[in-house]
């Protein structure tokens, strides 16, 4: 299978480096794995657009390859794995090349990364939506309604009540003007009642 393409890649980590962002903008903590690759990420030298040769640690390896921890276990047990370096590092093309030739989970065509990539974005969608709802930053169309139908019967009977029993007996042998300055205060006591929620 061919390595997944560099400018997809780029982008994928764009993006997995901006939820990274707002998780700590929102207070979130992040796994070691994900510390390690920021921490990764900031040392290197700012000319460096390529992921590193060579990975400090398994926790760095993992996340540059873009597996756990526990599957890079798994890969170390067989035979044909790449062993670490003499310094104790270890060699992030020679594993590329490794989970490349072993067909092994992780790597994949550009078309399945794309597919993948699609459907993270509509699981972490979802999530969030749930995540919201919860959070009660949403309200489904039915309460919405319902809010709407209690609102109006009860805006209704306010000013049924004013204009049907308060004002009639009020108004007998009042001129025009009159009867216009009493409905607009009537008005104005309705409104002000519906806003106190009396």
């Amino acid at each position: 299978m061919n390595d997944l393409p560099a400018q997809l890649a780029q982008k994928l980590l764009q993006r997995d480096l901006a939820n990274l962002a707002q998780r700590v903008q929102r207070g979130d903590n992040l796994s070691r794995a994900e510390r390690s690759l920021l921490q990764g990420m900031a040392t290197a030298p700012a000319d460096a657009d390529a992921s590193p040769a060579v990975a400090g640690s398994y926790v760095e390896l993992a996340a540059l390859l873009g597996v756990t921890r526990r599957t890079l276990q798994r890969w170390r047990a067989r035979g044909d794995a790449p062993k670490p370096m003499a310094e104790g590092g270890h060699e992030v093309g020679a594993w590329r090349e490794f989970m490349r030739s072993a067909k092994l989970a992780g790597h994949c065509s550009e078309e399945e990364a794309a597919l993948r990539l699609r459907r993270l974005q509509a699981e972490t969608e979802e999530r969030e939506m749930r995540l919201a709802e919860r959070k009660a930053a949403y309200v489904s169309v039915a309460e919405v309604k319902a809010e709407w139908l209690r609102m109006t019967a009860r805006a209704a009977r306010v000013f049924r009540h004013k204009f049907e029993v308060e004002l009639p007996s009020l108004l007998v042998g009042l001129g025009a003007a009159d009867i216009q300055a009493r409905n607009q205060r009537a008005i104005d006591e309705a409104l002000t009642m519906l806003h106190r929620g009396e």
